[in-house]
């Protein structure tokens, strides 16, 4: 890949003292390119802000959720991401810390593949007029804002009710997502080649309330009913309280996620290696 253009986002909690990404410049400025860095991870000395509409490849510093982050602003301009893992579980990124050298020398020399992964795209509605829209990878919760009370939520697929749950909340996860808290409120794990959305209560008050997998294509609407008030979260970040007679509706985002990968049939392996150890902390 001949990088003309590279960006640099760089999670400053976990790239002490902008080591890795200044590293990283410097490596990608030897080879030619032109460098650029997101506006809240700029290292001193630096002064290029980076315009996602403007580069060739996103590199990411840090750990799953920074990448989650980077894709939200990267995603719309159809930018390739390679991960570089700074932090402890480091499923979504691609790249050890020690093997940044190697990786910019694999991105150059075209020996990499690009991995397409499915959004989701959120909009939080009153009589079908929307207040709040975005798009995320991982999943969009909705759950309760007061800790000690459950709601009751209303899930609909496509217009049809598919289940009502007095629980905590309730998810719609990708199968990106379906590794993260899909996978702990109960989910199943799902292969990312395999284009669907799992909606799954999280800590239903009940005997039969379960994961339901949906196809892409369906609409998913989740209406929360909470005197105690409900929020909305896509990709671990709150967005908005919802109002009363709110509702959120999810499908299948018109962008993708963008994975620069070196190594083929790679899901396995890795889903056996990050999750082996029962006492780890993430």
């Amino acid at each position: 890949m001949d990088i003309k253009r590279a960006g640099i986002y760089s999670n400053p909690e976990k790239d002490s003292d902008f080591a890795g990404a200044i590293e990283l410049a410097r490596l990608l400025r030897e080879r030619g390119a032109a460098v650029s860095f997101d506006a809240n991870g700029i290292p001193p000395g630096e002064t290029d802000v980076m315009d996602p509409a403007q580069i060739d490849i996103l590199f990411v510093l840090g750990g799953d959720g920074t990448l989650l982050k980077a894709a939200e602003r990267s995603c719309p301009f159809g930018v390739p991401m390679l991960g570089i893992n700074l932090g402890n579980l480091g499923f979504l990124t691609e790249v050890k810390k020690d093997r940044i050298k190697e990786a910019v020398d694999t991105v150059c020399t075209g020996s990499y593949y690009v991995e397409e992964r499915l959004m989701l795209h959120f909009a939080i509605c009153k009589d079908g007029v929307p207040r709040l829209e975005g798009d995320a990878l991982n999943d969009v919760v909705v759950s309760k804002k007061v800790m000690a009370r459950m709601i009751n939520v209303e899930l609909s697929v496509n217009g049809a009710l598919a289940d009502k749950a007095a629980c905590d909340g309730m998810l719609v996860a990708t199968p990106t997502g379906s590794t993260g808290y899909s996978l702990s409120a109960g989910g199943p794990i799902v292969c990312p080649y395999v284009a669907c959305m799992i909606a799954t209560p999280i800590c239903a008050h009940s005997l039969h309330s379960r994961s339901i997998v949906l196809s892409p294509n369906d609409e998913v609407v989740m209406k929360p009913y909470a005197p105690g008030g409900a929020v909305l979260t896509a990709d671990g970040i709150v967005r908005s309280e919802f109002r009363d007679g709110e509702e959120v509706r999810v499908s299948k985002s018109k962008y993708a996620a963008r994975f620069i990968r070196f190594q083929k049939n790679y899901f396995y392996p890795l889903l056996r290696s990050k999750f082996i150890s029962w006492d780890r902390f993430v």
